[in-house]
């Protein structure tokens, strides 16, 4: 007798555990306020927040009609703690059931979020780049075939081809023409000088500098308008240094 109670004992558990995975756990949508089957369940990766599948179709259809990205959680943004927003996780998105047209919107937001759109000022081309890569650059190159204009992104200038140092206001540009040329800045006011002919004694023709100084060596000499101190000075330094020789 024990025994065929204990048989009927386990034939209705195992009936029960048959039943119980029939059985969905149930959910309530925090918009709609319905209980639901979990299957019907939208959840936010991160906050964990739970909608129905319904109200979050029409939550992101309606952030992708303002063209928002990233999507916000809209529980997230009720939430006055001040805790940072989830965004909703493109595998939530794709698989939420959109149109064909709010699936194509989707993705050029995403593309949009993630990329840069950029105008090359030669071949007059529009293009999208990485925003990381972009953010990161100092300078950018045109990715358009046969098109190899390089610009500083920060003052939109050409930069020439080749190891050139660029300088948005020009100087490393001037500094390695001067060193091309050999040319000298003045000590006093730091103004270029080039030397056609003559000797090396230079006269900085900046006014009020008043410099005087070696165009082979670049040394001061002297910084006076007086005759008398200027030959006095250019003699001293041309004692050690050569008055006509450059090279």
């Amino acid at each position: 007798m024990q025994e065929q109670l204990n048989a009927e004992d386990r034939r209705l558990q195992s009936e029960r555990n048959q039943l119980a995975r029939y059985i969905q756990q149930t959910f309530d949508c925090a918009i709609c306020m319905e209980t639901l089957p979990e299957d019907s369940v939208a959840r936010v990766d991160g906050c964990s927040h739970e909608l129905c599948r319904s109200c979050m179709r029409q939550y992101i259809a309606s952030a992708l009609q303002e063209r928002r990205y990233p999507i916000l959680c809209p529980m997230c943004k009720t939430n006055r703690e001040g805790r940072e927003p989830s965004a909703l996780s493109p595998h939530l998105v794709d698989n939420i059931g959109l149109t064909m047209e709010q699936f194509s919107l989707w993705n050029d937001l995403q593309i949009s979020g993630l990329s840069v759109e950029m105008e090359c000022q030669k071949c007059k081309k529009k293009m999208k780049v990485d925003r990381e890569d972009y953010n990161a650059a100092e300078h950018i190159a045109c990715p358009m075939q046969g098109c190899h204009y390089v610009w500083c992104k920060k003052c939109n200038q050409e930069i020439p081809l080749g190891p050139v140092n660029h300088s948005c206001d020009g100087t490393k540009e001037l500094d390695g023409l001067m060193q091309k040329t050999g040319w000298k800045y003045c000590p006093g006011c730091h103004t270029p000088t080039e030397k056609i002919a003559g000797c090396n004694h230079m006269t900085c023709e900046s006014p009020g500098c008043n410099t005087h100084f070696c165009y082979k060596c670049g040394e001061l000499i002297v910084k006076s308008a007086s005759q008398a101190e200027v030959r006095l000075r250019v003699g001293g330094h041309y004692a050690r240094c050569e008055l006509f020789r450059y090279a």
